[in-house]
């Protein structure tokens, strides 16, 4: 199943996140922001703290470490906790934890939290949305070959992404993808009889 997130919610979370710190008195002089998601959400939570450094950090890089005095470690989602884990052996000074939305059985817990998933659910944020609905399309398309745009929609809801949930919240965004699908030369578009069909190039 998945959970589609809009840029609203992404906005209370922060606010939430940033009203608990502020009530902590921990003011931190750096957020460190794991790629990607995190940047998006380190970069909400610099303009509510009214914090000036921010920096990016990507657990795959051997041998890096980031940090200052008061430093705020953030992510958009925590799932087993491991990431988060890695990342604190690489950040100095006092270091704080905040995430967006975490998985309720996670095995790391951050200082601040915005919200918790008590099913396990694949998490699209606006920053992700065009990758992982491109490759939901062609996961389809490998498997049922050319298909028109209105079966495409509906195999896509039964994949468990609504496609009436995400056209809520993200108003044309279905097609969006498969045109700039298209424009990567990634699938094929046929128009026979009215009616819209798509390959994968590939």
């Amino acid at each position: 199943m998945y959970l589609v997130i809009s840029w609203r919610y992404v906005e209370s979370l922060c606010r939430k996140i940033a009203s608990e710190i502020i009530e902590d008195a921990f003011i931190p002089d750096r957020i460190v922001a794991l790629v990607k998601g995190g940047v998006f959400a380190g970069s909400f939570l610099c303009d509510y703290l009214g914090v000036s450094k921010i920096e990016c950090l990507d657990v795959r890089e051997e041998g890096r470490r980031v940090g200052g005095k008061k430093t705020l470690l953030v992510d958009d989602f925590i799932n087993t906790g491991n990431t988060m884990k890695k990342a604190l052996k690489l950040v100095e000074g006092e270091v704080r934890t905040a995430s967006l939305l975490m998985l309720e059985n996670s095995e790391f817990i951050p200082d601040y939290l915005g919200d918790y998933l008590t099913d396990h659910y694949w998490v699209i944020f606006p920053w992700n949305i065009v990758e992982d609905l491109s490759e939901l399309i062609r996961d389809i398309m490998r498997e049922w070959g050319e298909i028109s745009q209105s079966k495409l929609r509906r195999v896509v809801s039964e994949r468990g992404l609504n496609i009436h949930s995400l056209e809520a919240v993200f108003p044309g965004k279905f097609e969006e993808v498969l045109q700039l699908m298209e424009l990567k030369g990634i699938v094929r578009k046929r128009i026979e009889g009215g009616r819209v069909y798509w390959r994968l190039v590939e």
